[in-house]
């Protein structure tokens, strides 16, 4: 026996909200390990280039850093988000059915 309009809705909606939490963990820890690479790439920065220009270079390098790894929070959070849904999503819509067609 199929489920309803409305409890598929519910099922989809409710999933929706507890994947977006979920997925939070993840992506901020992919933009903390972004960070840190681009830190060590401006570590690295700095020492291949002369001490005169160093501690400018390597405060704009660690500013652009930081501002590029915050522009992908959105985009990493979906990419996480999604595909966590769908599954978290179709596992329960598989039990929900089952019980419904063993209750039957």
């Amino acid at each position: 026996m199929s489920i309803s309009k409305g409890e598929d809705l519910q099922l989809k909606i409710g999933n929706f909200f507890l994947a977006a939490v979920l997925s939070a963990v993840p992506t901020v820890m992919t933009i903390g390990f972004l960070g840190v690479h681009g830190l060590i790439v401006c570590k690295n920065l700095e020492k291949r280039i002369d001490n005169s220009n160093s501690s400018e270079v390597n405060v704009l390098c660690e500013k652009s850093n930081l501002e590029s790894s915050y522009s992908y929070i959105v985009w990493i959070w979906l990419f996480i988000m999604l595909p966590t849904w769908r599954w978290f999503y179709i596992g329960h819509y598989r039990r929900v059915q089952h019980e419904r067609s063993e209750a039957s």
